[in-house]
């Protein structure tokens, strides 16, 4: 089987999920091809593949604009094929704010069209020492906000990577039937 990995990532931990995909899929014999949505042609051929995964994540509640413009182009192809979107977001770690997360994730299906028959919802990655000042301090009072804390000002990644291994083994299990 031939499967598309897509993703949108603004700080590199959605690539870094993208990858693991890959890697996992590819892993169980199937043939993979891993593009960046910023950096993709929209004119992908799609056909060519029988399964794909789209992988984005949420800034400011929205999912990246390359991300939602491929699902929206390709939103009939995707539609008829079996297709599996990664929303990765800091709502989604925390068990209180899933719900938040669910809401990106249904807006994003209603802006695009597609209804991609599996979702998963994970977590990201704070990259304290890759933010500006202004971004550390929008990225410290919304970790604040939810009560978490980060004394020591670290890099911290919440992606549940056993959750995504378990979701990648049910998509492709099945698409290939």
């Amino acid at each position: 089987m031939n499967v598309l990995i897509v993703y949108g990532t603004t700080e590199g931990q959605t690539r870094k999920i993208a990858e693991r995909v890959a890697k996992e899929v590819s892993d169980r014999g199937h043939t993979v091809e891993v593009h960046d949505a910023a950096q993709t042609d929209a004119n992908v051929g799609l056909n060519a593949f029988q399964a794909v995964v789209i992988a984005g994540s949420v800034h400011q509640e929205q999912h990246q604009k390359a991300i939602k413009n491929f699902a929206t182009a390709h939103h009939q192809q995707l539609n008829g094929c079996p297709s599996a979107f990664v929303s990765v977001s800091f709502s989604a770690a925390l068990e209180e704010t899933r719900p938040e997360a669910q809401r990106y994730v249904d807006k994003f299906v209603e802006l695009t069209g597609w209804q991609p028959r599996m979702t998963l919802l994970l977590g990201g990655a704070v990259r304290f020492t890759e933010y500006d000042y202004f971004q550390e301090q929008v990225v410290k009072f919304i970790v604040m906000k939810r009560g978490l804390a980060f004394p020591d000002g670290n890099d911290r990644e919440f992606t549940d990577w056993d959750a995504l291994h378990r979701f990648v083994d049910a998509f492709v299990d099945s698409a290939a039937s």
